[in-house]
């Protein structure tokens, strides 16, 4: 599942938590191509949807 939280940021669901340690992420485009920003994992993170969403806050102020 792809968030698209505004044209430059994105937050990316990517499955299982037990085999991608960050399978919630954000992620910025830059010059073109999807960056990592910041990542937590859905199952040891109680916050992992709300920290996403304020990382993606952030990121959007930073990269316009």
């Amino acid at each position: 599942m792809i968030t698209n939280c505004s044209p430059t940021v994105r937050i990316v669901s990517l499955g299982n938590p037990f085999k991608n340690p960050n399978d919630l992420v954000v992620e910025t485009l830059v010059d073109g191509e999807w960056k990592f920003y910041r990542g937590f994992n859905t199952f040891s993170n109680d916050y992992a949807y709300t920290s996403a969403r304020e990382a993606a806050r952030e990121a959007m102020t930073l990269f316009k």
